[in-house]
């Protein structure tokens, strides 16, 4: 079994903290729950610091598995939504994508730089509108030159984020993603689904209207292929 398909997420939820070890998005190899008396971050460092202890240590020694990072799922008051918008016109635009991403990247940093004590978790575009109609995903094609984009930034306080990194610090471990537990969990069909297996495949590009930023220069690609490239 490969390990490097094999991710790590602990949920931290007001009723209970668990652990789970996803392999390539489609099966639970590990699944352990703890129900808590609903008692705030702080107050249940201890039950969560002994959930931990006896976790890591039984994932370590089962799977031979040294656990250096983990996706880290919350419910969390401290996570807040803003809503923002874009228009674009494309009679004028260049057949260089850049421009797009420049324009999501400047939204996203004018957003993070007047909201300054906050650290971006999502970026999701809600709706793509036209002149004529609103659409949930990116249509194939559209005849007005221009498109209202509907974003939604999901964010959480910096200051929660540090204590997040400080406990799982104790252990050697690393937060390779953070993800907002009410965000996952309007992508269930059914309530009775895993939690940390909807996140897995929400990291492998499930919605393709959240905005994943990436380093390396798009290709010269057609439009609206580099627009779903962009967001998957």
């Amino acid at each position: 079994m490969d390990d490097s398909k094999k991710k790590i997420f602990f949920i931290i939820h007001p009723k209970y903290y668990a652990l789970h070890i996803i392999y390539d998005g489609k099966e639970i190899l590990y699944e352990k729950k703890l129900l808590h008396d609903g008692l705030d971050f702080e107050n249940n460092l201890i039950n969560l610091k002994k959930f931990l202890d006896d976790n890591i240590f039984k994932i370590e020694k089962k799977f031979s598995l040294y656990v250096n990072d983990i996706y880290l799922i919350i419910d969390d008051k401290d996570l807040i939504n803003i809503d923002v918008s874009l228009i674009k016109d494309f009679e004028y635009l260049s057949s260089d994508f850049k421009y797009i991403q420049s324009d999501l990247q400047n939204i996203k940093e004018s957003v993070l730089k007047s909201n300054f004590e906050f650290e971006l978790v999502h970026m999701v575009i809600n709706k793509f509108i036209t002149e004529k109609n609103e659409y949930f995903e990116l249509p194939d094609s559209i005849d007005q030159k221009n498109l209202f984009l509907e974003i939604r930034l999901i964010c959480l306080k910096k200051g929660r984020l540090f204590n997040f990194k400080q406990m799982f610090s104790n252990y050697e471990i690393s937060i390779k993603k953070i993800l907002n537990y009410e965000y996952i969990d309007s992508f269930k069909t059914d309530q009775l689904v895993n939690t940390s297996l909807i996140a897995s495949r929400l990291i492998n590009g499930m919605n393709k209207n959240e905005i994943n930023f990436i380093k390396r220069r798009p290709k010269n690609i057609g439009f609206f292929e580099k627009f779903f490239k962009f967001f998957s």
